[in-house]
């Protein structure tokens, strides 16, 4: 059991946390935009979901 969570947390430590993940994905997301790009409001949301 211990050599098990021993493992674990070895494999764990190697990776990115999931924050800077996010983070990263977003910042690269946002250089594409350009400089054309704008937020999108919630009723544009809502219609992509198929919320009334």
């Amino acid at each position: 059991m211990i050599e098990t969570r021993e493992s674990e947390l070895k494999r764990e430590s190697g990776r990115i946390p999931l924050a800077k993940r996010l983070a990263a994905f977003a910042h690269d997301l946002k250089a594409r935009a350009g400089k054309n790009g704008r937020p999108v409001i919630k009723d544009e949301i809502d219609e992509l979901w198929g919320h009334p």
